[in-house]
């Protein structure tokens, strides 16, 4: 079962997002412990494709594709964008980074998924959640 929303690289579009998710524990009755994991994750991914991704330009799209497999959701982030070398991030935990507005949302994601993993030179984010 695959669902998918497409959306346009407007930062407000992140309240669909939300209502995506929440059709989609509504209609397969998923518990909802795991519901807030889950949309910050996503948030985080397509806030990222939004600004870094597709750089806000409102005619590129983030493509979200989600999968349930027996108690695990297996998510999927697209932008249009150039991609992105991840080894260039940086670890926001260390004392010269702390103080940084950027670089929060990866290490989230990390914190909070099963898995994470990117695709497409950096155009693609992959998350594994289990309810």
């Amino acid at each position: 079962m695959e669902r998918v929303l497409i959306i346009y690289s407007k930062l407000t579009n992140i309240n669909k997002v939300r209502v995506f998710l929440e059709e989609i524990y509504n209609e397969f009755s998923l518990s909802r412990n795991s519901f807030n994991h889950v949309l910050l994750g996503i948030s985080e991914a397509v806030s990222n494709a939004i600004l870094h991704g597709n750089k806000l330009d409102v005619d590129r799209r983030v493509f979200i594709r989600l999968n349930i497999f027996g108690n695990q959701l297996h998510i999927e982030v697209e932008d249009e964008g150039d991609g992105f070398c991840d080894t260039l991030l940086f670890d926001p935990t260390l004392p010269e980074n702390i103080k940084c507005e950027n670089g929060r949302g990866i290490y989230i994601i990390r914190q909070i998924a099963d898995e994470m993993v990117f695709k497409e030179d950096g155009r693609k984010i992959y998350m594994l959640f289990t309810l």
